[in-house]
């Protein structure tokens, strides 16, 4: 993954990203404080081979599914920057990249997902520290404990028992 060009945004708080998915295609990953990175459904769609359309189409079909403010969120821009033309436009989150993932079935998208998880899992995934796994106390027969128990077993007067409890630790 390699930083090609990085120029602000809308925002001071934010910064695009023009990263290297594969040779020859690059996406626009914007630095977003509330969602750490987000990107525009044209560079979505390019990632996964499909049109925006597509990508459109996919979070119309599974409102369900892709949540406002949690996979995308929708953001007003102005067209020219001076008169008021304004335009939605849609900005996926990690979630919803990753979501959108399993819609679209292409080989271009099982790359873009295998990108995906790559810069989502391994550079901005925070590292958790799961407690250590205890190790279970196996109650195992050793030598010397056999030897333990069979000399405790000996000291028993009734002959029944005695031959009852050797015979239990599998000693005949």
């Amino acid at each position: 993954m390699q930083k090609e060009n990085v120029r602000p945004v809308q925002s001071k708080n934010e910064q695009i990203m023009h990263l290297q998915v594969t040779d020859g295609l690059a996406v626009a990953v914007i630095q977003n404080a509330s969602f750490e990175f987000i990107m525009p459904t044209k560079d979505v769609a390019l990632g996964y081979g499909v049109s925006a359309s597509t990508i459109r189409s996919h979070k119309n079909q599974q409102k369900d599914e892709l949540i406002e403010n949690v996979h995308f969120i929708s953001r007003v821009q102005n067209l020219d920057g001076r008169s008021n033309l304004q335009s939605k436009q849609i900005l996926w989150t990690k979630a919803g990249i990753i979501r959108l993932g399993f819609f679209i079935k292409s080989e271009r998208a099982k790359l873009f997902r295998d990108w995906a998880e790559s810069v989502i899992l391994n550079y901005s995934a925070p590292a958790i520290q799961l407690p250590a796994i205890t190790k279970r106390k196996h109650n195992r027969l050793t030598q010397d404990r056999m030897i333990s128990i069979l000399a405790d077993i000996a000291q028993i007067d009734d002959k029944q028992l005695r031959l009852s409890l050797i015979s239990k630790l599998g000693i005949s």
